[in-house]
């Protein structure tokens, strides 16, 4: 018999680290963005107006088998509540890839379906959406079943564009295209030379974190202005969020915050993660008046080369089919939205939903 304890204080939820972190390892689902770390943190910046709801499921011997790292959140029109809804932690207003519900090995079946079961008999909600889970995962394949006639359904959220590391970095440009790899020696010749040589500078001081953490915003924001949209930094409490977890995962040697520097000035940033060896790219920025010598691209294949320097298996570029992507690989992930609805307003919503995409993609 398995049994289900609500998690819906920020204490308690404190408390689960240790537990949290030994069933993520035992999961087919481990990655760096359903860490202790990344859930909790992010509750702690966003949690305003928001109910936690973790799930906690344990098996007849009180073993914690299964994680649901759920809040509850409202949709509102005009200050008016028309919707609550259940969704992962980690998501708006920050990005956070391949989430999912954390399960022990081997017991994915049983378990998902007391969590769904617990979520339509024990909480009022109108609406679940599930969002960014990997096609592959279990959670995808099993979902269909589990549901039976409680109406959902799932479409494609992310493409996450990805390389498999070889061992040598020779082998790594061997697998580009002729023209791709002219390109990459081309731009970083006429650099080295323009500017009578440049560096690159990995941020490893928790003392300096804030600071380089500002000019990553800072360059990132750059990058984004120059073509009239914000960018991804542009609230406080997403720079607040990044300054936090940069430090906690500094110290847990799971940051890698490189900067291309020319003539003592900061050029371009790439804000990575290291996690099971891999390295996941999750922003980057650079100065427009850089843009010529396409500094961006420069730091990100020498950030490839150190990955492959110090074996790492995958570089991960998350969500985003960039054209600078698909040069360097044509390796990709899929992530889905699963949308479940509990109410005749959350039909309602959905089909306005549908309707509203719909029409965008014939503009």
């Amino acid at each position: 018999m398995l049994s289900i304890k609500k998690v819906n204080t920020q204490n308690e939820f404190s408390k689960l680290k240790e537990d949290w972190t030994s069933l993520l390892k035992k999961s087919r689902s481990d990655t760096i963005f359903l860490t202790w770390e990344w859930m909790y943190t992010w509750w702690e910046c966003f949690k305003d107006n928001k109910q936690l709801f973790l799930l906690t499921v344990y098996d007849g011997k009180e073993i914690l088998i299964g994680i649901a790292p759920l809040c509850m959140d409202k949709k509102k029109t005009a200050g008016i509540t028309v919707l609550k809804y259940m969704r992962f932690l980690g998501t708006m207003p920050i990005s956070s890839d391949h989430l999912d519900f954390i399960i022990n090995k081997g017991r994915e079946g049983e378990t998902l379906k007391a969590i769904v079961d617990y979520l339509f008999q024990k909480i009022k909600w109108d609406l679940c959406l599930l969002s960014n889970i990997p096609i592959s995962s279990l959670t995808a394949k099993l979902f269909r079943g589990i549901m039976g006639n409680r109406p959902f359904h799932a479409e494609i959220s992310q493409v996450c564009p990805y390389i498999p590391l070889p061992t040598r970095v020779e082998d790594y440009y061997s697998s580009l295209s002729g023209n791709t790899r002219n390109t990459i020696k081309r731009m970083r010749r006429n650099l080295q030379k323009k500017y009578d040589g440049f560096e690159v500078i990995t941020c490893e001081e928790s003392d300096g974190m804030d600071s380089a953490m500002e000019r990553l915003f800072e360059l990132h924001e750059k990058r984004w202005m120059a073509v009239k949209y914000k960018g991804n930094f542009i609230k406080s409490n997403v720079r607040r969020f990044h300054k936090n977890i940069a430090r906690i995962f500094l110290k847990s040697d799971m940051l890698r915050l490189y900067f291309l520097r020319i003539q003592g000035k900061d050029a371009a940033a790439l804000y990575t993660f290291k996690y099971n060896n891999k390295l996941f790219y999750y922003q980057g920025g650079w100065g427009p008046e850089w843009a010529r010598e396409r500094v961006g691209n420069i730091l990100t294949n020498l950030v490839i080369e150190d990955a492959i320097n110090n074996g790492y298996s995958e570089y991960d570029f998350l969500r985003g089919t960039e054209d600078y992507k698909s040069r360097l690989t044509d390796k990709k992930r899929e992530d889905m939205d699963i949308f479940i609805s509990n109410s005749f307003k959350a039909k309602i919503y959905l089909l306005i939903r549908k309707l509203y995409h719909k029409m965008k993609r014939y503009k």
